[in-house]
């Protein structure tokens, strides 16, 4: 089964997560969405198969509060003008997963 790491070097928890899959020898690809962004179709696919629930995809807390506004096309057309507002590390193996924390990693695989 393919295992994707979305990974910002940038951000602790994903560097983290990225030492776990590679100390525990899981292969997996590496995909570094800031250096190579997103198509919108990418992002949709993320969204549909989020294994939580859309409103922990974004990091921005005044945005989490308009719940009502969170749709799959807004968050789309966010996450694809602002990259870097997407919550991190995301891993994906059968469904996209939020590895907050990043040992969360271990329990998805």
């Amino acid at each position: 089964m393919k295992i994707v790491l979305y990974h910002n070097n940038n951000c602790s928890k994903s560097r983290i997560c990225k030492k776990i899959l590679e100390e525990n020898n899981i292969n997996f690809e590496l995909r570094e969405y800031l250096k190579d962004p997103m198509t919108k179709n990418e992002i949709k696919t993320i969204l549909e198969n989020l294994e939580e629930d859309l409103d922990e995809i974004i990091r921005d807390k005044s945005f989490k509060k308009n719940k009502k506004e969170i749709s799959i096309d807004r968050l789309t057309n966010v996450i694809f003008a602002q990259p870097n507002i997407m919550q991190r590390p995301l891993v994906y193996h059968e469904k996209y997963h939020i590895c907050r924390p990043p040992e969360k990693v271990l329990k998805i695989l």
